[in-house]
């Protein structure tokens, strides 16, 4: 293959065995740990049984991302794990070999897959080096050999470190089971092919590219949820490496209390999400693939790259706050605003806002956040109506973040300034609710609930009760696929209208599962009979048809305007 040239993207497709043989692989310094658990180790080793055993000569283990570090070695990106568990296996047949007291098979073992000389310095050294938390660990418990003084003198001090040696011990017991069945002369021989397999036959594609940036770009294109972790390693090495060895420790710690803030709220690979919000909040509209782009050139010093990862440290509990209505920061709030905040998250389920929703949680005052809290909820459904125009709304709650995080917009009344051209008004929000088709029942669900307790003067018609869909739950009075019970109702017409809000109610789940498909003169007693007022009225038509589904969503949309109002006032 052609050797890799500044600023190009290059592929090499070889074993994941031949990939350690012919490179000298670095784990940036403040990379993640060796996190692989127990499962995921067995998993590895009992795909390469699996592969073995059915005579496959190839066995596809992913891709493994690089760039070249400072010193011209390979950087792994991404890939780590795996390199790091291949090693584990290598050394451990290379252990069994020296139970056996077969010297020169751990020395070929050692000398090709394990170590090799830095002709530099002249001194022997990994072939993979771990970050700053493993590498002295791995290198003692692994790479070195079982009676060394290192590997007697290894001591476990992390999480990593045990998961390192429970992953060690592990191979060692592979390598028991590999040989168990086999006669003493044939062992050596089977755990050669082994070797063979894992130099050969487990196969990578090795990916370099040119810097971090490519890097991030790259995985951000691929729109892989496995690659979040190591989009969020590479922007915390960028923030590592402005801060200076003389800022490290520091650093580190900055960066481990955001994580822990943002661990508790049990929601996997958040991390780069939350810096880029943090990010739009300080700097304006920045898109997923120019995260790093922008920390690279609004970060460019020591004193920055500190700063920033205090704000990182000190605005996660704000950030955890907008995703749990339960968080303590809305006890001076009120109930209103917990209930603001569950609307958001769980009955609309929309993230598009979610920059804006954090500027305004950490820099609004009590009172202004409240009033924006509600907008929030309104304007949100507006959208959803009518339609967010993609890309383009993002920018625009992006602008008005920024100006709330610069202190540029300070208060509820000039937000809805800000926003007053974005933010469907009322004449277009109220044609869009008469024409509306709503395939998601939840949000389905949670308009009739809420215009439900505007029909009921509900003070506070957006903030539903959080009941479950087990007790409450949707009626289509014209079924999707209509029979005998509709004959004047035509199969095709009934599917263009079946989700039209105005053809749906709201029922307690028992009578919902009793009607079906009835026919509407059945349904119309137990239409009248409910408690929702907005589900009795349907009961005031005789017959049931297009005609009375359009007149009645026309007088929804009416309401839905009082619903969801489109300022403070």
């Amino acid at each position: 293959m052609a050797e890799k040239q500044k600023g190009t993207i290059g592929f090499e497709h070889k074993g994941i065995g031949q990939a350690l043989a012919h490179n000298r692989f670095v784990v940036p310094l403040n990379q993640r740990e060796y996190s692989w658990k127990d499962e995921h180790v067995t998993d590895l080793f009992q795909d390469f049984s699996n592969a073995i055993a059915t005579n496959k000569a190839t066995y596809f283990l992913g891709t493994i991302v690089l760039t070249t570090s400072e010193e011209g070695n390979p950087e792994v990106c991404d890939g780590q794990q795996r390199l790091a568990t291949t090693t584990i296996l290598l050394a451990a047949i290379r252990d069994y070999f020296y139970s056996r007291q077969d010297s020169k098979r751990v020395t070929s073992v050692e000398n090709q897959f394990l170590l090799t000389i830095d002709r530099d310095t002249t001194e022997t050294v990994a072939r993979l080096q771990l970050n700053v938390d493993d590498n002295e660990f791995f290198r003692s418990y692994v790479v070195a050999q079982p009676d060394s003084v290192e590997r007697l003198a290894a001591g476990a001090t992390k999480d990593s470190h045990e998961k390192i040696v429970k992953a060690t011990k592990l191979a060692a017991q592979h390598v028991q089971d590999i040989i168990k069945l086999h006669k003493e002369e044939n062992k050596t021989a089977v755990l050669l092919d082994w070797v063979r397999f894992i130099e050969e036959g487990a196969q990578v594609i090795l990916l370099r590219v040119p810097d971090d940036l490519d890097a991030f770009v790259m995985f951000e294109t691929l729109n892989d949820r496995g690659l979040e972790t190591s989009k969020a390693d590479l922007l915390k090495n960028r923030l590592f490496k402005r801060a200076g060895s003389s800022k490290i420790k520091e650093a580190q710690q900055k960066w481990a209390h955001m994580k822990g803030v943002l661990e508790s709220l049990g929601i996997e690979e958040i991390t780069v999400t939350y810096l880029r919000h943090l990010l739009i909040t300080e700097y304006g509209p920045t898109r997923d693939r120019e995260v790093l782009d922008r920390v690279k050139r609004e970060i460019d010093s020591q004193q920055k790259s500190i700063e920033f990862l205090d704000k990182l440290a000190t605005s996660a509990t704000d950030y955890a706050a907008i995703l749990n209505p339960n968080h303590k920061k809305w006890n001076d709030y009120g109930e209103s605003t917990r209930r603001h905040i569950l609307t958001i998250n769980q009955h609309l389920r929309v993230e598009q806002i979610r920059p804006l929703v954090f500027a305004v949680a950490k820099h609004f005052a009590v009172k202004e956040a409240k009033k924006a809290f509600r907008l929030f909820v309104c304007w949100s459904v507006r959208f959803l109506i009518v339609g967010g125009r993609g890309g383009l709304l993002d920018r625009n709650y992006a602008v008005v973040a920024e100006q709330v995080g610069s202190k540029k917009i300070k208060t509820a009344k000039e937000l809805v300034k800000a926003m007053q051209d974005v933010v469907p008004p009322d004449a277009t929000f109220e044609a869009a609710f008469a024409e509306a088709r709503v395939s998601q029942n939840f949000l389905a669900r949670y308009y009739l609930r809420a215009l439900e307790l505007k029909a009921k003067q509900d003070p506070e018609p957006e903030l539903i009760p959080n009941e479950e869909q087990e007790v409450i739950n949707l009626e289509h009075i014209l079924p999707e696929n209509p029979d005998g019970n509709w004959p004047d109702i035509d199969p095709e017409v009934a599917s263009a209208h079946y989700k039209r809000l105005g053809n749906m109610a709201l029922l307690k789940a028992s009578q919902n599962s009793i009607i079906g498909n009835s026919s509407f003169a059945d349904k119309r007693p137990l239409l009248k009979a409910s408690g929702y007022v907005l589900t009795a009225e349907t009961a005031t038509d005789r017959n049931w048809g297009i005609k009375e589904i359009t007149e009645r969503q026309k007088r929804l949309a009416a309401l839905a305007v009082q619903t969801w109002p489109i300022s403070t006032t």
